[in-house]
């Protein structure tokens, strides 16, 4: 912490006090040569910490001015959107007022908070035909639903002032991958009714194993066909498990729908940055 001009000085006054060698410098005159000498190295101690202060600051704005924009700063900027509101000139921050009948009006907290609408972001690098893009998956609080097209107008704008000159980027507002599976599960009877009811609370386990599962994967994490095993092994009356087959399919833009299921060998990253479960008529109960 900085201190003041008068704290210096009591500082090296108190200091030559404790100095015994100091001691013949006894005068109580405030223009005696020793008090004046002091003050001159109060003063300069000051205006050093001043200089000190001034580049600290100096180099902080430049350092906010030299960003540079990674996959992380992409998704952090994606997240920090807000839709209604513009850019202030010149700069990467928002504004925060909005127009009303040719007036701005100043926003309040809860309206810049329900103007952060991308609730879920995620950034890759993709290399295709030897060029390099930014692909930015985005979606709303609501997994199972998409931006609309004005949404994604304004995002692509915003995207489009703040990134640097030559980044190609492009944007996935895409609805849930479908995951579709088929398991053939071992129960214990005195557990689970033939159908995956759980004879005490009349709720399907799995079902809710699956789906907490998948609810628990980060945004465009990867989907580890072991783990989802485990996941369902772990379930209260779950004895084995045989898994035969595991397939996903996701928005295909060349035929305006999703595509074909594709199987999963191992592991999957979802297109659209997260999964759904198309039903659960593929789990199969055997004793």
């Amino acid at each position: 912490m900085n201190k003041t001009y008068l704290e210096i000085l009591a500082e090296l006054l108190s200091a030559k006090e404790s100095d015994p060698n100091l001691s013949t410098l006894d005068s109580d005159s405030k223009t005696s040569l020793w008090r004046r000498f002091l003050e001159v190295c109060a003063w300069a101690i000051y205006n050093f910490q001043l200089s000190a202060m001034l580049h600290l600051q100096e180099v902080q704005e430049l350092i906010a001015a030299q960003k540079v924009f990674n996959l992380k700063r992409y998704r952090t900027e994606s997240l920090r959107f807000q839709f209604g509101f513009d850019l202030l000139e010149d700069s990467d921050q928002f504004s925060s007022t909005y127009m009303q009948n040719g007036i701005p009006i100043e926003a309040t907290g809860e309206q810049i908070e329900a103007s952060k609408i991308i609730k879920y972001a995620a950034c890759n690098r993709v290399i295709s035909q030897g060029k390099v893009r930014i692909v930015i998956k985005i979606a709303p609080e609501n997994l199972e639903e998409i931006f609309p097209d004005e949404v994604m107008t304004a995002f692509g704008r915003y995207i489009e002032e703040i990134a640097p000159a030559g980044d190609h980027v492009t944007f996935v507002n895409y609805l849930p991958d479908m995951l579709r599976f088929a398991f053939k599960i071992k129960y214990d009877p005195m557990v689970l009714r033939e159908n995956g009811m759980n004879i005490i609370t009349a709720k399907y386990p799995v079902n809710d194993a699956i789906n907490n599962f998948l609810k628990n994967l980060p945004f465009n994490g990867e989907l580890s066909v072991q783990k989802l095993e485990s996941a369902i092994l772990a379930v209260d009356g779950v004895e084995d498990l045989q898994t035969l087959s595991i397939e996903t399919k996701w928005i295909d833009p060349a035929v305006n729908g999703y595509g074909l299921y594709q199987p999963v060998n191992m592991s999957v990253i979802p297109q659209s940055g997260r999964f759904k479960v198309e039903d659960f008529t593929g789990l199969q109960y055997i004793v």
